[in-house]
């Protein structure tokens, strides 16, 4: 299993606009071959903190899900002040 846990905070003018976007990349991720599982837990202390748990059938699926649609584009990433991914296998 290959494992990506992305600690997200999202500047506070784009929580609702961040909601949008990962709830269209949860609904995609979920479907692709090779998803085991694809979290998003939001904060209750902090409503602009978010975490994304990913888990792959392995490193190869895992690799697929970043060149989908679903994927939000660096432009939204960056609008909304997501940082780099832990990622790990298990």
């Amino acid at each position: 299993m290959y494992v990506t846990v992305v600690n997200v905070h999202v500047k506070p003018e784009h929580v609702v606009d961040f909601v949008d976007s990962i709830r269209a990349n949860h609904e995609g991720s979920v479907r692709e071959p090779g998803n085991l599982r694809f979290d998003v837990l939001q904060s209750i202390e902090d409503p602009s903190r978010f975490i994304l748990y990913e888990a792959y059938r392995d490193e190869a699926s895992a690799k697929a899900h970043k060149e989908t649609a679903t994927t939000p584009p660096g432009a939204t990433r960056r609008q909304t002040g997501w940082p780099s991914a832990s990622r790990g296998q298990v």
